[in-house]
């Protein structure tokens, strides 16, 4: 009889464990969210009036020290990194810049679009992008406070590597403000790219389907 017990009391403990862990991983799962995505160089040729290939530049303005102020590109390094403890996999994704030509008006200027090619990226991984895209000419008005705002946005859908599956649509963007003078951007740390207000409504049917595979695992171990 006392073998019988410590039968049962050890299922017991196995059936403890394995729910523990399983709710973990669930828990885990359902903790997920948009990669953080940030500038890390930004560099306008065109604004450059000081440009001679020397002194105090970031890497993206050493890359373009040859270009003059009709070179009309945006030199750019953009960041992905995924904090999830899945992988993801991102669709085509559009960059878009525009500029805003007048401080005292929200009407902004569409500059031009960067295609981001579609890719998978591992859990706590991070890929860099720097690249150059061509824009079209910016105005720009004089006694601006020596600052030029440039809007740069992201739009794209990303997945998430699990049995779920969850998609998600991502909308985020900043505003870049860049030196009048020097043609790179002010803040010399990152940049985060911010989601818009509105919450993605794949979010809550996302939770459909670990809801119900969580529900189905207790069953079968009662």
């Amino acid at each position: 009889m006392a073998q019988g017990v410590c039968l049962e009391s050890l299922k017991i403990m196995i059936y403890i464990t394995v729910f523990s862990v399983l709710l973990i991983l669930f828990i885990q799962s359902l903790h997920r969210k948009n990669p953080t995505i940030s500038i890390e160089e930004f560099y306008v040729p065109t604004l450059n009036k000081t440009a001679t290939g020397g002194g105090n530049t970031t890497t993206a303005a050493v890359a373009a020290a040859t270009a003059t102020t009709n070179n009309n590109t945006i030199y750019f390094g953009l960041k992905l990194y995924n904090t999830n403890v899945v992988g993801l996999y991102y669709r085509p994704m559009n960059l878009t810049f525009s500029y805003f030509p007048n401080k005292t008006t929200n009407s902004s200027v569409p500059l031009g679009v960067y295609p981001l090619r579609g890719f998978h990226q591992g859990h706590y991984k991070e890929k860099h992008v720097r690249d150059k895209v061509l824009i079209g000419g910016m105005t720009v008005q004089p006694d601006r406070g020596r600052v030029v705002v440039i809007r740069v946005d992201l739009v794209g859908r990303i997945k998430f590597k699990s049995i779920a599956q969850w998609k998600r649509t991502m909308v985020v963007g900043v505003d870049v403000e860049v030196d009048e003078n020097t043609g790179e951007k002010v803040k010399k740390t990152s940049i985060n790219l911010v989601r818009y207000s509105a919450a993605p409504a794949a979010v809550a049917v996302g939770w459909i389907c670990p809801a119900m595979l969580l529900i189905f695992l207790v069953v079968s171990l009662i």
